[in-house]
């Protein structure tokens, strides 16, 4: 009885240490937009309805020739990004590899 308590405890130890491995990647976006600020960034999973948080946060922005980089895990995912006119610039179904994305947005991404 106590080595099949032992084994349960093992597999259910390495079960919850599986989940902890998702690779993180970096992610910059680069704003070369000339004279416009970026003002919000949201990257969400490819599959979801919402955008989720800003990733600026609320006194960010994002002047020209700022960059922003943050760590997500690995997967496929829509880009965001609105100006101070509100303008967007949206890239969709992108894949974020263990090599990381990077993305130098210019006027010639508006939506």
């Amino acid at each position: 009885m106590k080595r099949a308590l032992t084994i349960l405890a093992l597999l259910a130890a390495l079960a919850a240490l599986s989940g902890c491995g998702a690779k993180k990647a970096p992610v910059t976006i680069t704003n070369d937009l000339g004279a416009w600020d970026i003002h919000y960034v949201y990257i969400s999973p490819a599959d979801s309805d919402e955008w989720g948080d800003d990733l600026l946060g609320e006194d960010e922005i994002l002047e020209d020739g700022e960059q922003l980089t943050t760590e997500i895990e690995v997967g496929t995912y829509d880009i965001r990004l609105v100006d101070e006119d509100q303008d967007t610039y949206t890239r969709s179904d992108v894949e974020i590899t263990a090599e990381g994305y990077s993305w130098e947005v210019t006027l010639a991404d508006l939506d």
